[in-house]
C-alpha cells in the first residue's frame, strides 16, 4: 500500500515537472528540439568518441 501510494505521487511530480517545463518553454519562446534532431546530434557524439578511441590505440 505504501509502495502505491509513492508510485502515484512520483507520477503525479514527474507530470508536474514536465508540464513546467513546457509552460517555461513556451514563455521563453524556445520550441523543443525536435527528436530527429536530438538523435542525428547523439549518433554525432558517438561517432567523434569512436574515432578518438580509434586515434588512441593507433587504428
Amino acid at each position: 500500500m505504501i509502495i502505491t501510494i509513492v508510485t502515484r505521487a512520483i507520477r503525479a511530480l514527474v507530470l508536474l515537472a514536465t508540464r513546467t517545463a513546457d509552460n517555461m518553454n513556451r514563455n521563453l519562446m524556445a520550441p523543443r528540439a525536435p527528436q530527429h534532431y536530438l538523435l542525428l546530434q547523439r549518433a554525432a557524439r558517438i561517432r567523434r568518441l569512436q574515432r578518438r578511441a580509434s586515434d588512441v590505440r593507433g587504428h
